[in-house]
């Protein structure tokens, strides 16, 4: 088994801990004072180092992506100048309890020498503010840039795939329309399933041409998708398909629902009793402009069990790399298997 040594390190913040170091070093180097032990002096380095840390993570895990990012750009500026104020007076507390407890004396005398520590406080506090806040954003920078060049490079991908895969679809839809005019017109139920199947199509070959369509498109879609579905069913089994009726106008990246619908109807269970053959499917938003899509399938436990749980299929595979692109940190997806029921649960949070 290889391990990713990089990525370890990342995880474990074992950089982090390198760059104190470094600092602690540093600071030892600037301050030495050869009068005094070389391990009192890197214990002070480190104290100093230490109370300065705060402040870095704080600007930039904290200030940086809750105010700057959002443009609050005076709540921003108030906040570091209150956080430099704030580390200054809580290091130089801290720097003369330290040598107290530990000497029996303060750690400086006069005014003088406070305004000194003062000073050297604010400065570095400053200096570790402003570090940290360029490398949050030079780090936030290259990580926007990479993710962008995936999304085009994703994109180009799924475009060459998909000509690659195209069929004329002049001759499909004429073909289509053949079949069509041949089935009697007493069967209407063959004659409706061609309609849908041929709506599906459209939909596909000419609507999800672009990075977003209209919600209402996509699910119009889903419920000719699941119509075609449920006649490939036995009859009598249960098929809701269930829509908030209040559904808000926004749009939605094309073709994201499909494959958990897809995924329930090649796994559910065929039980004799065909009552007892589920696929449900719920789809609603709430008032944070989060969709919800929700499907549940039974599954034989005796003989589908295994490939239930290893159902990762390229659908599955691909949806949560398109979501991990289009909806980076807006969307979730939970798929649980209980004790006779396989559940997938996606939330998105769109924009309008």
């Amino acid at each position: 088994m290889t391990i990713d040594y990089k990525k370890w390190l990342f995880k474990y913040k074992l950089l982090h801990v390198f760059m104190w170091m470094l600092i602690v070093l540093s600071v030892l180097i600037s301050y030495y004072d050869a009068e005094e032990t070389i391990l009192s002096q890197f214990a002070w380095s480190l104290f100093f180092v230490a109370i300065c840390a705060p402040g870095f993570y704080i600007a930039a895990y904290t200030l940086i992506p809750r105010l700057l990012y959002k443009r609050r750009f005076f709540a921003y500026i108030s906040s570091l100048i209150a956080l430099v104020v704030l580390s200054t007076i809580a290091g130089f507390f801290i720097m003369r309890g330290l040598n107290k407890a530990i000497t029996g004396e303060a750690i400086i005398q006069g005014r003088e020498n406070d305004f000194r520590l003062i000073s050297v406080l604010v400065w570095d506090n400053l200096l570790a503010i402003a570090c940290s806040s360029t490398l949050k954003i030079i780090s936030d920078r290259f990580r926007i840039e990479r993710k962008l060049h995936e999304v085009e490079k994703e994109k180009i991908s799924t475009e060459l795939d998909f000509l690659r895969s195209q069929i004329n679809p002049h001759f499909l839809f004429n073909v289509m329309n053949t079949i069509y005019f041949q089935i009697s017109k007493e069967n209407s139920q063959a004659r409706e399933s061609m309609e849908k199947l041929s709506e599906m199509l459209r939909y596909q070959l000419y609507e999800c041409t672009s990075d977003k369509i209209e919600i209402g498109k996509e699910l119009t879609y889903l419920k000719n998708y699941v119509a075609i579905q449920g006649m490939r069913m036995e009859q009598g089994s249960d098929i809701r398909l269930q829509i908030n009726e209040k559904f808000p106008s926004f749009r939605i990246a094309p073709l994201l629902i499909q494959p958990l619908v897809e995924n329930a109807f090649k796994h559910v269970s065929h039980f004799k009793e065909a009552s007892e053959n589920k696929v449900h499917i719920f789809l609603g938003v709430n008032g944070s402009s989060e969709l919800t899509i929700y499907v549940a399938n039974t599954y034989d436990k005796t003989n589908n069990t295994k490939l239930v749980m290893n159902s990762g299929g390229l659908g599955i595979q691909n949806l949560k790399r398109r979501l991990e692109l289009l909806y980076p940190d807006k969307h979730t997806l939970e798929i649980a298997q209980k004790e006779d029921v396989y559940e997938t649960t996606l939330k998105i949070h769109y924009d309008y």
